[in-house]
């Protein structure tokens, strides 16, 4: 099998040759242009020969239109500078901004850069965030959006309208560029710690449907569930080929719980802050086998729990890299 076919065939349920692999994290020092984007990314998945490329913009990319700035300093992690929220009222200024200018279009070029140098037979996905998680943002902290939503639900449904909006029409474009689908992600937004499942599904269902319903036909849309105590299993039905989560964490639910729930597939398995950030590969190697188990590599696509630090160590990588192809499939 080539890697679209591997990565195709493990969406749909089938039989395949070996569980598809890919890992991906910011190259903050290569990250502020598309043509620099791209070709950190490349390196990437030449150095390891991944299945698939998720690509990986700038945190803020998708919030610079409404004015968030960051100040960048090498290849640390950015600094927040400025934010456009600091009252309720602040959000009915954020209007519909078109989708294909400032840095939207650049990421919109980037997916076209990537289509036309990545090797034949890659698919690739771009990151898209949650229109309330777009919203999450826009102010200095988190808290400060979900306060606003009870203290003004009127204008924080405003902004959100526009960002759903604008998203919509660059997703279409981002598919039109070449990607394969999209990595819808919640960041903050679908953990109990900081929503219950009754406001996520007021607040934020019916915008994440409107963005799955623009991917849709797409081969390779996958919703991310960040954090712990995340609300996954009551998005299950939600229209994607794979589920990414952190199923490390004892908090969230476990990869059968979710094979069980729902027909699609699982993305996953390894925890990016703690197995993979040991000085050996034998705590991930671990956390493999163990998706591989419940899994018997069918509907399982072998990555980390969420993005991965640029400190991982490159002989983890190269571990679980290797651990794929040795592994049997379960054919029935």
């Amino acid at each position: 099998m080539n890697s679209r076919e591997r990565v195709l065939t493990a969406l749909e349920g089938g039989a395949v040759d070996r569980p598809p692999i890919s890992f991906w994290g910011h190259f903050y020092d290569r990250e502020s242009s598309a043509r620099d984007l791209v070709e950190a990314t490349l390196e990437f998945q030449k150095r390891y020969a991944w299945d698939w490329i998720k690509l990986n913009p700038r945190k803020h990319y998708h919030v610079e239109p409404w004015g968030v700035r960051y100040r960048y300093s090498g290849a640390a992690k950015p600094v927040l500078e400025s934010w456009p929220v600091r009252l309720a009222a602040d959000w009915t200024k954020i209007a519909e901004v078109p989708h294909d200018q400032g840095a939207l279009g650049e990421q919109i070029e980037a997916v076209r850069l990537l289509r036309q140098s990545a090797p034949a037979g890659i698919p690739i996905i771009e990151t898209v965030f949650t229109p309330l998680a777009i919203l999450g943002e826009m102010t200095e902290k988190p808290a400060d959006l979900r306060r606003h939503m009870d203290s003004d639900p009127a204008s924080v449904l405003h902004a959100l309208e526009a960002v759903t909006a604008t998203f919509e029409r660059y997703v279409r474009a981002v598919l039109a560029a070449g990607a394969d689908g999209i990595y819808l992600a919640t960041v903050d937004w679908a953990s109990q710690d900081w929503i219950t499942t009754a406001e996520y599904r007021e607040w934020s269902l019916p915008h994440d449907r409107r963005i799955l319903s623009a991917a849709a036909g797409a081969p390779f849309n996958v919703l991310h569930v960040c954090k712990r105590r995340n609300l996954l299993l009551d998005l299950a039905e939600l229209p994607v080929a794979a589920f990414s989560w952190d199923a490390t964490d004892p908090t969230n639910p476990t990869i059968p719980q979710v094979l069980e729930r729902t027909r699609a597939a699982v993305m996953g398995g390894i925890s990016h802050e703690r197995a993979l950030m040991a000085s050996t590969p034998d705590d991930a190697l671990a956390e493999f086998r163990i998706a591989h188990e419940q899994t018997g590599g069918r509907r399982w696509l072998a990555a980390p729990s969420c993005s991965i630090a640029p400190t991982t160590p490159p002989e983890n990588l190269k571990a679980l890299r290797a651990a794929v192809e040795e592994v049997e499939i379960r054919r029935s």
